[in-house]
């Protein structure tokens, strides 16, 4: 719920911010001072949402262990949409519309967003994956769950492990590449044998 909660929030901030934005634009009823209050203001609302869905999203049972999974590919992607946003908020400022140029904030908030919210998922160690009861939890910028009744195939791989469904969904993880490497690989066998899911591991 509280993850629901904070995704719905950090939208409807984002969409207000892009609404104002267009107002701003095409009508006269917001001011070039106003905008930047709007702007500071909204904006920093959207980085403390962000911030806070990526600690919702984290949550797990007290009792739970977390591994830290904080992989190359995660910060990759992330990289990818930082520069994204940076070089369509640098088109938008040079477009040579005075009015448009308004626009790129919105493109730089979200880059420095992603900036201020990757730093504190590696800080907080808000990535990870955990085996909750029955329950298998992956969480980076989203949460990615199987229980063990739904699995079909458990596989390693070359450093990957697949985690294949019965509905042909697969959640994959680069252990090879986790610093708890041992303690997982333990941790997950423990699980394993504790859901009954021995005779559905294939082996490497």
């Amino acid at each position: 719920m509280k993850s629901l909660f904070a995704i719905l929030l950090k939208n409807i901030i984002l969409l207000t911010l892009i609404t104002i934005s267009l107002v701003f634009m095409f009508t006269q009823h917001i001011g070039f001072k106003e905008i930047w209050y709007l702007f500071y203001g909204l904006g920093t609302l959207y980085v403390l949402s962000s911030c806070y869905e990526a600690y919702a999203l984290s949550q797990v049972k007290k009792e739970t262990k977390k591994f830290i999974y904080f992989t190359d590919g995660f910060l990759a992607k992330r990289i990818i949409k930082i520069i994204s946003f940076i070089c369509i908020g640098v088109l938008l400022f040079y477009s040579g519309r005075s009015i448009i140029k308004y626009m790129a904030f919105v493109c730089f908030l979200i880059a420095f967003t992603e900036i201020v919210v990757t730093t504190w998922r590696y800080m907080k160690h808000l990535c990870f994956v955990a085996l909750e009861d029955d329950q298998l939890v992956l969480s980076t910028n989203k949460i990615d769950m199987t229980s063990a009744k739904e699995i079909q195939k458990i596989e390693a791989r070359h450093g990957l492990m697949y985690f294949v469904n019965y509905n042909k969904k697969t959640i994959t993880l680069r252990t090879d590449m986790m610093s708890e490497n041992a303690e997982f690989k333990l941790a997950l066998d423990n699980w394993i044998d504790s859901n009954g899911l021995r005779d559905k591991v294939v082996a490497e």
